[in-house]
């Protein structure tokens, strides 16, 4: 009986799990307002019943795909506990390539990017807590590591990175560009670095990916 029921339980978290890819995918070609729960069904392949069953609304399970870029930021947030880098710096730089090659990769990332960066209901400070959070828990390290310029706030400077990759995302989706979003991100980070970063560690840090 424990095992038929940890069968079941199974089942039901890959339906779910298969109902959020579905959305995931949607999502990221119609929008958020474009979305449709029966389209939704057809590519999760699951009747109107088994996605009230998971889901009560278009909203819940929009919810769940944003909950896919909340994870990523939160990961990353609590890494910032764990032994310190050789350059703080250099951790906020791979982190973006990370998150970039996750969109490229992840319909369920891409969807949640295009939920945080269009009119409706997740354009709200709550779908860019998690990010916001990340990225000054690692500057505030850079910080005492004394890798930033005096000027630069964490706080401050973390809305501005943010904002800034996000226009960067939402430019690339509006010019059909995303296969040139590494590139996009790299440009954006030799035009903010020198602004941000200490002059004595500029020529320690790649802001380049890794593998483009």
């Amino acid at each position: 009986m424990t095992q038929e029921r940890g069968d079941r339980a199974e089942r039901r978290e890959q339906t779910s799990l298969r109902i959020i890819e579905a959305a995931g995918v949607v999502i990221d070609r119609e929008g958020y307002a474009g979305a449709s729960i029966p389209e939704i069904q057809r590519v999760a392949q699951v009747s109107r019943g088994g996605f009230y069953h998971h889901f009560e609304s278009k909203q819940a399970v929009g919810d769940a795909v944003l909950q896919r870029q909340r994870q990523f930021f939160t990961q990353v947030a609590q890494d910032t506990a764990g032994p310190a880098p050789d350059l703080w710096s250099q951790v906020l730089v791979d982190v973006s390539y990370r998150y970039t090659a996750g969109i490229l990769d992840d319909p369920v990332l891409r969807a949640a990017v295009r939920l945080s960066i269009e009119p409706g209901p997740y354009l709200t400070r709550d779908s860019y807590q998690a990010p916001l959070e990340a990225v000054s828990a690692i500057l505030t390290s850079a910080r005492e590591a004394g890798e930033l310029q005096d000027h630069a706030d964490p706080d401050e400077a973390a809305r501005t990175l943010v904002g800034c990759y996000s226009g960067v995302q939402l430019l690339a989706l509006a010019l059909a560009e995303r296969d040139q979003l590494h590139a996009q991100v790299a440009a954006m980070w030799r035009l903010m670095m020198p602004g941000l970063a200490h002059p004595s560690i500029l020529d320690r840090l790649r802001l380049d990916p890794l593998h483009p």
